[in-house]
């Protein structure tokens, strides 16, 4: 339990992704959408670090470091980066995520959505550069449900 606690602070002082040098001249914080995102993180006890971000061709980014919980026999990763991406209040396809996610220097990061007809895509990442391509289990053990067709999977909620 000592381990998790550590991994949890370490949460709270790692920085959030930022778009890189090259790519931060369209992209702006957005400060009124972090208060409001920070409010639900702390309502939820949820410790995290997260900054919310806007580029001029309508994509929003909330970028934060979390420590998910591992289920009973899953590896604890440590705290990872977690980027939820959407454009214009809604889904983007799964290209202009990845264009994002390589705007935040984290291409290697992987989906994984848990809400059905979600409007947003989420993708997480190790900070622990050693674990990058870390698959959660849940990808083979969860049935996946496609929307979109086919551009959008999600997955029913862990237990």
């Amino acid at each position: 339990m000592k381990a998790i606690t550590l991994a949890a602070d370490l949460a709270c002082v790692i920085a959030p992704k930022q778009p890189t040098a090259t790519a931060s001249l369209y992209w702006k914080r957005s400060r009124q959408n972090e208060r409001f995102m920070d409010g639900i993180f702390s309502s939820m006890a949820l410790a995290t670090r997260l900054e919310c971000w806007e580029h001029s061709d309508g994509f929003h980014v909330i970028s934060s470091v979390e420590h998910p919980e591992p289920a009973p026999g899953e590896m604890d990763l440590g705290p990872e980066y977690h980027i939820t991406i959407t454009h214009e209040h809604g889904r983007c396809r799964s290209s202009d995520a990845l264009w994002v996610l390589s705007e935040f220097g984290v291409a290697d990061a992987k989906e994984d959505n848990h809400v059905p007809n979600g409007f947003v895509r989420n993708f997480w990442r190790p900070v622990a550069d050693h674990l990058s391509g870390y698959e959660c289990p849940c990808q083979d053990s969860e049935p996946a449900m496609r929307e979109d067709k086919g551009d959008f999977v999600w997955r029913g909620t862990p237990r």
